[in-house]
């Protein structure tokens, strides 16, 4: 009896020490959590004001770039005298953009809008005046004049030869600068605003029901040493600050934070009593299971704890593993990177970031199946990653992508590793029972200069893209040279739409001759690009992006018309007349309408068809036999003669030409080239041109430069020739005076 009371006492003591203990232990705690929930708050407010800031400057920013861009569009003299052209430019470019519209006020004080109607002032003098002196403006909160919506007004110079052209401006809803507040929001259950140095709301989110956040902040009780004075100071002063205030028994955190526009500022407002009933409950909880069980306390931080750690590993996987591979993903490899690269930076040993892609990888899950393509790429990972050497990086950045950090000692031996590695890669996968080769292709960045990380990614892209394009090269290294031609690529597509407008695409002709004579029998269109700034750009250096881009399809259109404009004055005007070929792209080829386009065009202009030559390039011809044959007999059912490009460029067929007719065949100058000095080369020529005659096509022969070569083409039964021996490519007024020079001879 006496050991169970002292027994009893025992345990009672330990259990009343415990609970003591427990006790003050959970008091500490709460005030700890109580003070500490206090400084994240405030530090979470700073955070998220300062982000509101970032997002909104951004923002508007990135709006006023873009009307920025189509101020220097609208530069052109002629877009802006014309009111339906300018009408219908601006409603195309506001399609573009993220604008309620767009518009155009004049010196007059005329507004034009995108939807086509206008008004007088819309801007005011005070605002164009500060457009004008800070080259933009954003207006205040107003109503759209046409919707009675809340919208903001930005507005941009426009300028030429520095003469003021008047204003191009944007109306933007608050409701769309609503919702990039709301990320500043808390969820929720923050306030974020959009104030003027007088404490008016321009916008808000979510919407309050005051209009000056400095009236309403007067009733409220700051906290010690602050008061809404002090705001209204700092804010006036164009200082940041923090403060608390509470209003109907509730406290709040304020930060304020200034903006780079119109001396606006940026409000953030998060309520405490979220973390104040947390802390609350934090304690009660502690309280009551430190009464009740202790070993309910013990079993539940087991389980809180066990659950931390699985959500904290759940966690981990989801932002830095794989789900695939279960290798690294590229948020784990960008937070290794830094790191990584200066311990081999400080062991002296130069590094390199390679990008790595799977070829046509699409076809392999078209074949085999997702399942199976995803096993794929497993065993790409797997080999890829074993040929890593310690201390290097790999991850999956995505789909069939992966991100490797090796070591370079030099090009050609990091080169070398990487083939290999690349080869051992594609040989290694298997599927169903059988090894499927792979292809794979990699571009290289050696790290030589301190850039950010998506600068090296791109750069690595690009390198990327290089190996891409070249047939049989599976690695290739960053060069500026192939970043700069990408650039001027971009330059020329972004250029490209209005120097068709403003007329800067010229048609040329290159005459095509009789050998023995040298008189113009016909021609060949050409087009040049007369640039105001840059003069001629050889069509080498932009008929390849626009092939690419599309845009061939409307030059191309344009030559023609341009052909059938000139021959149309020819024959009203009684000036000696010659055929015409023009060329035309695979992409019109394509298009099942595009006999009757040519036909229509041609009529339209009252030309004969026998007049135009339809060229036709090696390349396009023997893409597609099966098309080609219904597209030349389509032509040729038209009355239009059809004449192959640049025939001997690749590895044509003869025999092919036995299902396909053409009217001419065109033999390329490199075709040429190969048989200046080689006799069989001669031979392979003279035979060809004997079997094409056979088949009872003429001949024209491209790029004749020297008398040699002349002399040989007509001595083989060449018709006609077309070169620099005889004559340049021609603007048209030349080419009509040598028309007219030969008749007079």
């Amino acid at each position: 009896m006496k050991y169970k009371i002292t027994g009893f006492k025992r345990s009672f003591g330990i259990i009343f020490t415990a609970v003591l203990a427990v006790t003050a232990g959970s008091v500490v705690y709460w005030q700890q959590v109580t003070q500490r929930l206090a400084v994240e708050a405030r530090q979470s407010i700073v955070i998220v004001s300062r982000e509101l800031a970032e997002n909104f400057e951004r923002l508007l920013g990135a709006e006023l770039q873009v009307l920025t861009a189509l101020s220097v569009s609208l530069e052109e003299p002629d877009v802006l005298k014309s009111k339906p052209q300018l009408i219908t430019y601006l409603n195309r470019q506001n399609r573009r953009n993220s604008f309620e519209m767009t518009g155009v006020q004049f010196p007059n004080g005329e507004a034009v809008f995108s939807n086509g109607l206008t008004r007088k002032n819309f801007l005011s003098k005070d605002e164009v005046d500060t457009a004008y002196e800070h080259s933009h403006y954003v207006s205040s909160r107003r109503k759209d004049p046409f919707s009675q919506k809340n919208i903001l007004v930005l507005a941009i110079p426009l300028r030429s030869n520095g003469e003021k052209l008047g204003l191009v401006f944007a109306t933007q809803s608050v409701e769309f600068y609503e919702q990039a507040l709301a990320a500043s929001s808390m969820h929720g259950e923050g306030l974020s605003f959009i104030l003027t140095k007088t404490g008016e709301v321009v916008i808000s989110y979510p919407e309050v029901p005051f209009g000056n956040m400095f009236e309403f902040s007067q009733k409220a009780v700051f906290d010690r040493n602050l008061s809404n004075a002090q705001m209204k100071n700092d804010i006036a002063s164009g200082k940041e600050g923090l403060t608390g205030y509470s209003v109907d028994g509730l406290h709040r955190f304020v930060s304020y934070r200034p903006l780079a526009y119109n001396g606006w500022y940026g409000l953030s407002v998060l309520p405490t009593q979220s973390m104040a009933e947390k802390a609350q409950e934090l304690l009660l909880m502690s309280l009551i299971l430190c009464l009740s069980i202790i070993a309910v306390l013990v079993v539940l931080l087991i389980f809180i704890l066990r659950m931390q750690y699985q959500s904290s590993k759940a966690l981990y996987q989801m932002g830095f593993v794989d789900p695939l591979t279960k290798t690294d993903n590229l948020n784990a490899f960008r937070l290794k990177f830094s790191k990584t690269a200066e311990d081999f930076k400080a062991k002296g040993v130069p590094v390199a970031l390679a990008l790595v892609n799977v070829n046509r990888f699409k076809a392999v899950n078209d074949i085999y199946g997702f399942e199976q393509g995803d096993q794929i790429l497993k065993q790409v990972a797997e080999a890829l990653q074993g040929g890593l050497e310690e201390g290097e990086l790999f991850c999956r950045s995505g789909a069939d992508v992966f991100l490797l950090l090796v070591a370079c000692p030099n090009r050609d031996e990091l080169g070398r590793r990487l083939d290999a590695l690349l080869d051992r890669a594609g040989r290694f996968c298997r599927t169903e029972g059988e090894c499927l080769p792979l292809s794979l292709t990699c571009g290289v960045y050696l790290i030589d200069e301190d850039v950010p990380f998506y600068l090296m990614m791109d750069r690595a892209n690009l390198a990327w893209a290089s190996a891409k394009q070249h047939a049989g090269k599976t690695c290739a290294f960053y060069d500026e040279a192939y970043r700069r031609e990408i650039v001027n690529e971009k330059r020329i597509e972004s250029s490209m739409e209005q120097a068709m407008l403003n007329g800067e695409f010229q048609l040329y002709l290159q005459p095509k001759c009789d050998f023995k004579t040298g008189i113009t029998r016909s021609a060949e269109a050409l087009v040049r690009w007369e640039h105001p700034e840059k003069g001629l750009i050889p069509p080498d250096s932009f008929i390849p992006v626009f092939e690419r881009n599309g845009f061939v399809l409307k030059l191309d259109l344009f030559i023609l018309e341009e052909s059938l404009r000139l021959l149309k004055r020819w024959l009203e005007e009684e000036k000696p007349v010659v055929s015409i070929g023009v060329n035309f792209s695979r992409l019109h080829l394509e298009d099942p309408s595009f006999i009757d386009t040519l036909t229509d065009m041609a009529d339209q202009y009252a030309v004969p068809h026998s007049l135009l030559e339809i060229e036709l390039t090696e390349s396009v011809v023997f893409g597609n036999i099966e098309r080609m044959k219904q597209v030349i007999d389509g032509l040729h059912e038209k009355g239009f003669s059809v004449a192959m490009d640049d025939f001997g460029s690749g590895y044509s067929s003869l025999n092919v030409l036995k299902n396909l007719y053409f009217d001419c065949i065109k033999l390329d100058k490199e075709f040429l080239a190969r048989g200046e000095g080689n006799p069989r080369m001669r031979q392979v020529i003279s035979g060809a041109v004997k079997m094409i005659k056979g088949l009872g096509s003429s001949i024209v022969a491209e790029g004749v430069e020297t008398r040699e070569q002349a002399d040989f083409l007509n001595r083989i039964g060449c018709d006609m020739a077309q070169g620099y021996l005889f004559s340049r490519p021609l603007p048209v007024a030349e080419f009509e005076k040598r028309l007219q020079d030969e008749i007079q001879k």
